[in-house]
């Protein structure tokens, strides 16, 4: 299928493909660079909100141990000894060693938090909340204890007793410790992290809502929908579009507090460069396209229109039409090309046309020299048998030999016209039978040619060679008395002479050399009367128009001369 294609069409599907090659791979590859980046940032996102998650936990961690220890401390266990009940200034001292370690602790740690202790047998409270005074309420601790933090009033709070068993009970403990810190807390560290990060992570609950760093955006509340409506798991992200841009937020679950650490990343900002370069490669590509068509255009125009008009021009030379002229206004390659090709065909028409008149003129040569090579002997036997009739007193003979030699040669001699009708063709043969019967005495003839076909042309002197063979080297070896038939036919427009005698005959192998000698170039052995009317035939009629050979149902040869008359109709 491929080789049917011209050259123009095989070089615009090479650049159609190349085009869609390179749009595939570089689609493929921006495809895949934006996936690897996104998932980086995916990555580096998680990661940075794992080490914030981690920072809090730590922090969280050191509070709770130290509430679980603080029971255990020496000055808290001699604060509840029994026998100070009745000495208060050793209470009230111990009391203020437990809140100078507490302070101490304060001090140590990252996070300033309050921690308040509970004395439910003695009914003492100790905080180091110094600005508030906190009184103990019986009914303060009747319901069970949270077993991990609590959120209330913008801070995070957490309770231990001592024994950890009365964490169910707290009016059983000897001691309640409650430690809580301020949402202030997490904020500097969501401001921390995202000023080393660049990142705007926050805290977010289902139930509370969010705790964002002190630079809150409007996004925030945006995005806060998508947190409420997702499925949410330990730990996880998914995208989401607000205000017509593309999130990408991560999350991790606090095991402590029960919120979510969350951050998002604007994912077209990021990136855009690889967007833009993406737009201005297909910025690229339609301007190539442009420029691909216009080159294939030109090339259209400039190329193979030219090689168009030069292909049928060759086709239509080979065909035989010499007349053919290519017109190219452009001044290039082609008119160089196709003014040479107009002057070739221009020798070659008048090369053929040379070659046509030298042909006609050599085949009217040749009916000169026929028509000049008549046998004389025919001439000299006419002359002597008048001779002898005369020497007979035989008037009639005389008479009727002269009439008939004057019309035969009257007929012969005439050259103004090449064509003759059948009528004359038929006039003259009878006129050279009758003088042959005068002669031989044993020969007779029949014509019998429809009226049809009496009126159409054939080349002059068609019939005569042919029935002058079928007497000379047909009738005239025999002893007895011979025959001559003449008669025509018409079907589809295909006329035929036949011309049958009941002379001496032909084999089959002669029959053959003859329809071969028809065929070949004239040679000095071969006589020039059948080959010439032959040959005139087929040029005037066409291939198929010509004499065939076969054998008569009279003994003799029959001859057919067929062709197909289109220049008289």
């Amino acid at each position: 299928m491929l080789n049917r294609l011209n050259v123009f069409t095989k070089i615009a599907l090479l650049v159609v493909i190349l085009l869609i090659l390179v749009l595939f791979l570089y689609t493929y590859s921006n495809r895949e660079s934006v996936r690897v980046i996104e998932h980086e940032i995916q990555n580096n996102t998680k990661n940075q909100l794992s080490t914030f998650a981690e920072s809090v936990e730590s922090n969280i961690y050191q509070l709770s141990l130290y509430g679980m220890s603080i029971g255990q401390d020496s000055s808290i266990q001699e604060y509840q000894r029994p026998d100070y009940k009745d000495i208060p200034y050793e209470r009230t001292k111990a009391g203020s060693a437990i809140l100078e370690k507490m302070n101490l602790y304060n001090a140590a740690s990252k996070w300033h938090s309050t921690i308040t202790l509970y004395f439910p047998r003695m009914e003492k409270v100790i905080s180091t909340d110094y600005y508030a005074y906190i009184p103990y309420r019986e009914n303060e601790f009747t319901e069970p204890l949270s077993q991990s933090w609590t959120y209330n009033d913008n801070q995070f709070i957490w309770h231990t007793t001592d024994p950890t068993t009365a964490m169910s009970n707290p009016s059983k403990a000897k001691l309640i410790t409650k430690i809580s810190f301020p949402v202030h807390h997490l904020k500097l560290l969501l401001n921390q992290n995202k000023l080393n990060n660049k990142g705007d992570p926050f805290m977010f609950h289902p139930d509370f809502g969010l705790i964002s760093n002190s630079t809150e955006k409007s996004t925030l509340k945006s995005i806060l929908p998508s947190l409420q409506s997702a499925k949410l798991q330990a730990r996880g992200g998914f995208r989401t579009t607000l205000d017509g841009t593309e999130y990408y937020v991560s999350y991790i679950q606090s095991k402590s507090l029960g919120w979510y650490y969350v951050d998002y990343v604007p994912m077209q900002q990021i990136l855009k460069p690889i967007t833009s370069s993406r737009n201005l490669f297909y910025a690229s590509i339609a301007v190539l396209i442009v420029m691909s068509i216009l080159v294939l255009y030109t090339l259209f125009r400039s190329v193979q229109v030219p090689l168009l008009q030069l292909v049928r021009g060759t086709n239509r030379l080979s065909t035989g039409d010499f007349s053919v002229r290519l017109n190219h206004t452009a001044h290039n390659e082609f008119s160089l090309l196709f003014a040479r090709f107009n002057i070739m065909a221009q020798r070659i028409q008048e090369l053929i046309e040379n070659v046509y008149e030298e042909k006609l003129r050599r085949r009217e040569a040749t009916l000169k020299q026929l028509q000049s090579q008549i046998n004389p002997h025919f001439l000299y036997n006419c002359l002597f048998y008048i001779k002898n009739m005369a020497r007979m007193k035989n008037e009639k003979a005389v008479v009727a030999m002269a009439l008939n030699l004057g019309e035969y040669y009257r007929y012969i001699t005439r050259s103004e016209n090449d064509m003759a009708t059948i009528r004359e063709e038929l006039a003259m043969v009878k006129n050279y039978l009758e003088i042959q019967s005068l002669r031989l005495e044993r020969m007779h003839f029949t014509i019998d040619v429809p009226h049809a076909i009496l009126d159409k042309t054939v080349p002059r002197l068609t019939l005569q060679p042919i029935i002058e063979n079928a007497i000379i080297h047909g009738l005239e070896p025999r002893a007895e008395n011979g025959e001559i038939r003449i008669y025509g036919d018409c079907k589809d427009d295909v006329y035929t002479l036949t011309v049958e005698d009941s002379g001496l005959g032909m084999s089959d192998k002669q029959l053959d050399q003859m329809k071969y000698d028809l065929l070949k170039p004239l040679d000095e052995n071969m006589g020039c009367g059948t080959w010439n009317v032959h040959q005139r035939l087929s040029f005037l009629y066409g291939e198929e128009a010509g004499l065939t050979y076969h054998h008569s149902s009279l003994g003799g040869v029959k001859v057919d001369i067929i062709w197909h008359d289109n220049t008289n109709k």
